[in-house]
């Protein structure tokens, strides 16, 4: 018996043994992600985040790579989303049927959520509530994301804001429509959530997708003390939030 080979395949599984690493997995099945965004995908704090990711790298299920400023991670092994997919298909299963369900020809179809994208000018306040807020509400029916027309900074009045009703953004940070465009991303909503003028600079994305428009008066517009302007910032989250609300109950 080749026992080292036994024991590298169990260091594997041992390290697949964790609900949060395989959501990790199944997330990067579609594409590579950066250790910020994955992080805020699955909830996660950044350092928490680097700990499982850094599990799976270490068992060569994913590679990170330091580009820049971001550190972003590949599946390296895919057949690892298969044994996932088997693993879930066969509760209440015939023999056959598990069979047929671990057959190399097998489609597998774990992720059926849809993607959107929130778009302001900035990214730093209105696109990144949204995001929030629909991950909040509907994680488990879209894969949720935001960006700016130009580079900015996350709003930290905002972060305060969001917190105050217990949604965290840890791991949100700032980015740029321009970013996901030159890596080909598909989105299958674009919803542009500054004023209608600015919208109409919102570079196309990709593909096929439907565009919406969300007008949010600018938190960054709001004039006065941290106070004064935080007075301003609750009514703006409130209403993207009766917005985001209502477009899912009706989508």
């Amino acid at each position: 018996m080749d026992r080292k080979r036994y024991e590298e395949s169990a260091k594997m599984l041992r390290a697949l043994g964790h609900p949060m690493r395989l959501a990790m997995v199944e997330a990067l099945r579609k594409r590579s992600w950066c250790v910020c965004e994955l992080a805020a995908i699955l909830g996660l704090g950044k350092s928490a985040a680097s700990k499982h990711l850094s599990s799976l790298r270490q068992v060569g299920v994913i590679r990170m790579e330091r580009q820049g400023t971001q550190v972003i991670c590949t599946l390296a092994m895919p057949c690892v989303v298969d044994m996932m997919a088997c693993s879930i298909d066969r509760q209440g299963r015939s023999s056959e049927e598990i069979q047929d369900c671990c057959s190399v020809e097998k489609e597998i179809s774990m992720v059926s959520s849809q993607r959107i994208m929130f778009v302001c000018i900035h990214n730093s306040a209105r696109s990144q509530m949204c995001e929030a807020f629909v991950r909040h509400f509907a994680a488990d029916r879209f894969e949720v994301h935001s960006s700016g027309i130009e580079s900015g900074k996350l709003n930290p009045l905002v972060v305060q804001a969001m917190a105050e009703i217990g949604l965290s953004m840890e791991g949100h940070h700032a980015k740029r429509a321009q970013e996901y465009i030159d890596r080909k991303e598909e989105f299958d909503y674009v919803v542009t959530v500054c004023d209608e003028s600015s919208a109409e600079r919102c570079p196309m994305f990709p593909g096929k997708h439907q565009r919406l428009h969300w007008g949010f008066p600018d938190p960054s517009a709001i004039q006065g003390t941290d106070e004064e302007k935080l007075v301003g910032i609750r009514v703006i989250r409130d209403a993207i939030k009766t917005k985001v609300e209502s477009w899912l109950d009706q989508t």
